[in-house]
C-alpha cells in the first residue's frame, strides 16, 4: 500500500470518528481524480456535478466505511456507480465485456438494447465483480477505476508487479467466465474499444 493511500485511511477514519478535517484531506487528495475520472466515464458536463455527488455520498455513508480499508477504490465506485446511474437516466448504457474480457466505459453503452436488457446486464456485471476473491476484485479496481499502472497497483498492494497482472488476467478470464450467459453478439453496433 502506498503512502498516500495509507494517509487516505488515516484521514478517512478521523473523518469517521467525527474530525471534519478528514474530510479535508480525502476531498483534497482525491477531488482531482474523481473528477477525472468522471469526465472520462461520463463526459465534461457531467464531471462536476458528479464529483460534488460523490463526495455528498461519501459523506451521507461515511458510517459505512470500514475503518483501515483502502479509501480510493471505495470512492472510486461511489463515483463509477453514480456515474452510471447518470448515463442510464440518459438512455446511453451497453454494458458488456470487450473481446479481452475487459469492462467498458458507460459512454460506450448501446442505445439499441432495451433498459431492462441493460439493468440485467449491469447487475450481472456488479455481481460477476462482486463475486472475484479480494485480491483479484482489488486489482480490478485499482487498474480499472483508478487507471493505475500495474507498478502502481503491486505498490499499493504490497506485491510484484507480475503478480498485479496475473491476478489482472485471472479476473477478467473469470469475469469472462461469469458473465458469458450474458455476452451476446452485436452485429451492427461498433465494438467495444479496450480500457487499457
Amino acid at each position: 500500500m502506498d503512502e498516500r493511500e495509507r494517509n487516505l485511511i488515516e484521514s478517512m477514519g478521523s473523518y469517521v470518528d467525527g474530525d471534519p478535517a478528514g474530510f479535508d484531506a480525502v476531498y483534497r487528495t482525491l477531488y482531482g481524480v474523481v473528477r477525472g475520472n468522471l469526465r472520462r466515464w461520463a463526459g465534461d458536463d457531467l464531471a462536476e456535478d458528479l464529483a460534488q455527488q460523490t463526495f455528498m455520498k461519501l459523506h451521507q455513508n461515511r458510517d459505512r466505511y470500514q475503518i483501515g480499508a483502502p479509501v480510493s477504490p471505495w470512492v472510486l465506485t461511489i463515483a463509477r456507480n453514480l456515474a452510471t446511474d447518470a448515463l442510464r437516466r440518459r438512455g446511453r448504457q451497453r454494458v458488456r465485456l470487450t473481446a479481452e474480457g475487459e469492462l467498458p466505459e458507460p459512454g460506450l453503452m448501446n442505445t439499441e438494447t432495451p433498459r431492462d436488457e441493460q439493468q440485467a446486464t449491469i447487475d450481472a456485471v456488479r455481481a460477476a465483480v462482486g463475486a472475484l476473491p479480494d485480491g483479484q476484485r482489488e486489482v480490478v479496481q485499482l487498474h480499472k477505476l483508478e487507471e493505475r499502472s500495474f507498478d502502481e497497483v503491486a505498490g499499493s498492494l504490497g506485491i510484484r508487479t507480475g503478480a498485479a497482472r496475473v491476478r489482472a488476467h485471472r479476473a477478467y478470464a473469470r469475469l469472462r467466465e461469469l458473465l458469458s450467459p450474458v455476452r451476446r453478439p452485436v452485429t451492427d453496433a461498433p465494438a467495444a474499444q479496450p480500457l487499457g
